[in-house]
């Protein structure tokens, strides 16, 4: 059997392209705690940079979900990519602190018109053609992902060795209008309204409030994102913050920090199909418990790692057991909405991950100023305990009626 099945390249290969190829280009994630200590920013400053993206993420997230739902998700995912690649290159030519800060807004700005709409559009494109597409979308383009970043881990390390880390945010612009070159041409199956300027808002408004209304009544998918939030609470405290901090603390070279990120990506290229192959339908949600308990086993053994290969083995453990688990609760999550309003559920979900996000990155940067890295991670571990909480609470096996939201 082929990798992929008969009609699906044709459908998918821009999406899947750009998986592999504009992620070669985002490195930045393995420098960025580097590049903004050299400019004498404290942790706490540089997680209040980061908190910036979720900050205007939450301001607009559900108003540009809408948008998507209104008048097309492939306009949607363009216009994102167009402002968040300009966003990256202007922090290139910046380094005053506040600027900074207008630039991350910028990002978390522009990437409110994708959060949502790049699932919405490749869920319905795959559903008006060929079902059976779906869950091995999902498998396939987080391996494509993985496999695009363990090449940028490698370019990444040569680039900065050679021109500087600054480089990183020229490469991350570029990364982002390659997305966009790809993404062009592909199909989208939508049905576009056609709008009135003087309707807009109101349309919007009534997109948002059908929504909410539909999470709400929904027990299962309330939960879940509830949940999905939590988990991204805990995230932030083991993050790149934590990890490059307790990995400097070990006298870590820094120019290794792009192998390092190509390591760790790796075990992301098949990961996702160790999903799929462990994971039985229907049983999504267990399979996530397991996975994300897993996952806060490994990052508790952070108090027993004085070596940098004992580090390197729970870093790589916990980032496998997240790989695992994410294109299964992508599928989980899509299962859960109505086409129409898959966009705009996505970015409330999305949204109430902004709101933790706010509240959590600079928590996170304080906590490895005052209590150090290796506490912090640990304290990663304990936050995850909410999250399986109420997975444990879903009923799945309960008759969920669908109140009448119109």
């Amino acid at each position: 059997m082929g990798l992929f099945k008969r009609g699906e390249l044709k459908l998918l290969w821009p999406f899947y392209l750009d998986e592999l190829i504009s992620t070669m280009l985002f490195f930045m994630p393995a420098f960025y705690v580097i590049y903004f200590r050299d400019l004498g920013f404290s942790l706490f400053q540089i997680s209040l940079l980061m908190a910036m993206m979720p900050l205007f993420m939450l301001l607009f997230e559900i108003p540009t979900g809408a948008i998507a739902d209104i008048y097309g998700r492939k306009f949607s995912v363009i216009l994102s990519y167009i402002i968040q690649g300009f966003a990256y290159i202007l922090i290139f030519f910046l380094d005053n602190f506040y600027a900074l800060l207008f630039a991350f807004a910028l990002i978390g700005f522009g990437s409110t018109f994708i959060s949502g709409a790049k699932e919405a559009w490749v869920t319905d494109l795959i559903n008006k053609d060929r079902k059976t597409f779906l869950h091995n979308y999902f498998v396939k383009r987080d391996s494509l992902c993985s496999a695009g970043l363990v090449v940028s881990g490698i370019l990444g390390a040569f680039l900065v060795k050679q021109y500087g880390v600054a480089i990183m945010w020229i490469a991350a612009g570029i990364s982002f209008f390659i997305s966009l070159l790809l993404l062009m041409l592909a199909k989208e199956h939508f049905i576009r309204r056609k709008p009135k300027i003087k309707d807009s808002f109101k349309n919007v408004n009534k997109q948002t409030i059908i929504s909410l209304k539909y999470v709400r009544n929904h027990n299962v998918l309330f939960l879940f994102i509830i949940a999905s939030s939590l988990l991204f609470f805990a995230g932030a405290f083991s993050g790149s913050l934590s990890w490059i901090s307790f990995f400097q603390s070990l006298k870590f070279p820094d120019y290794a920090f792009g192998y390092l990120w190509s390591s760790i990506n790796i075990l992301g290229i098949f990961a996702p199909f160790v999903s799929i192959k462990l994971m039985k339908k229907g049983k999504e949600r267990k399979f996530l418990i397991i996975s994300v308990l897993l996952g806060m086993l490994a990052l508790s053994m952070i108090l027993f790692a004085d070596i940098i290969s004992v580090a390197f083995v729970i870093l790589i453990s916990s980032m496998f057991f997240a790989d695992v688990s994410r294109p299964v609760e992508s599928i989980y999550f899509q299962k859960l909405i109505k086409s129409k309003l898959r966009a705009t559920v996505g970015s409330i979900r999305n949204m109430l991950s902004e709101i933790v996000g706010i509240v959590a990155l600079p928590l996170a940067g304080l906590s490895v100023d005052y209590l150090g890295a290796r506490y912090t991670i640990f304290l990663s571990a304990l936050l995850i305990i909410p999250s399986l909480i109420l997975l444990l609470m879903i009923k799945e096996n309960r008759k969920i009626t669908e109140r009448k939201l119109i």
